[in-house]
């Protein structure tokens, strides 16, 4: 990766963190040249990344007036949920049974939420956590639908990173995923689907619960 990639990656990363932590709040406008000058990047890559996280739908970008951080509500996360759970049923469905390596990965990922999850540090849990739902896909052949699934995560993504430090919340994804890892294990793909619609379903709650605290 040469050097303005590899500045473009970083502020990619850093402009979500901002978004993730709501230090830029939802339908907030960013001002580039003061995250510019926050981050301490120039222009260039902030344009880049910016670009690359309208793509995610994290932000978007308004006619004369320039980039906003997404505002999500409640019915449009409800439908984003209601399209993961049509979508996510069929990959994992589909998903090829894991040699040792993959199980290997998925158990290395899912410590890594736990870590992460000891440390309390949101980002890093955010992004285990997002890492162990890749591998997961990672397994289907369907690439297109996976696609679209991973689409559909980056529009829930800022409101994760208050879902998962709820109270009780830690201990129970890393189970959830743990049961995931025995049912892909023994190729039980009903018992996998069934224990990701759980998954899901409670983290639905729990978000849509957040956006109606907020008045979303």
């Amino acid at each position: 990766m040469n050097e303005a990639a590899s500045a473009t990656e970083r502020t990619i990363e850093a402009v979500r963190d901002l978004v993730v932590r709501e230090e830029l709040a939802g339908g907030a406008q960013i001002r580039q040249e003061e995250v510019a000058a926050r981050l301490g990047v120039s222009r260039s890559p902030l344009r880049e990344a910016l670009r690359a996280l309208e793509s995610e739908g994290l932000v978007h970008h308004a006619a004369n007036r320039g980039y906003f951080v997404t505002r999500l509500n409640a019915a449009e996360l409800r439908q984003v949920y209601l399209m993961r759970k049509l979508l996510e049923t069929e990959v994992l469905r589909s998903a090829h049974a894991p040699d040792d390596a993959d199980v290997a990965k998925l158990e290395r990922l899912n410590g890594e939420v736990r870590a992460a999850a000891g440390r309390r540090t949101p980002a890093d849990m955010l992004r285990a956590n997002r890492e162990f739902h890749d591998a997961l896909f990672d397994l289907s052949p369907l690439d297109l639908v996976v696609t679209q699934v991973r689409r559909l995560w980056n529009l829930s993504h800022p409101y994760q990173a208050t879902y998962l430090w709820l109270p009780g919340t830690r201990d129970r994804v890393v189970e959830e995923h743990e049961a995931m890892i025995e049912a892909l294990r023994s190729s039980d793909r009903r018992l996998l689907v069934k224990l990701a619609d759980t998954h899901r379903a409670e983290a639905e709650a729990s978000v849509l619960g957040l956006l109606e605290a907020r008045g979303s």
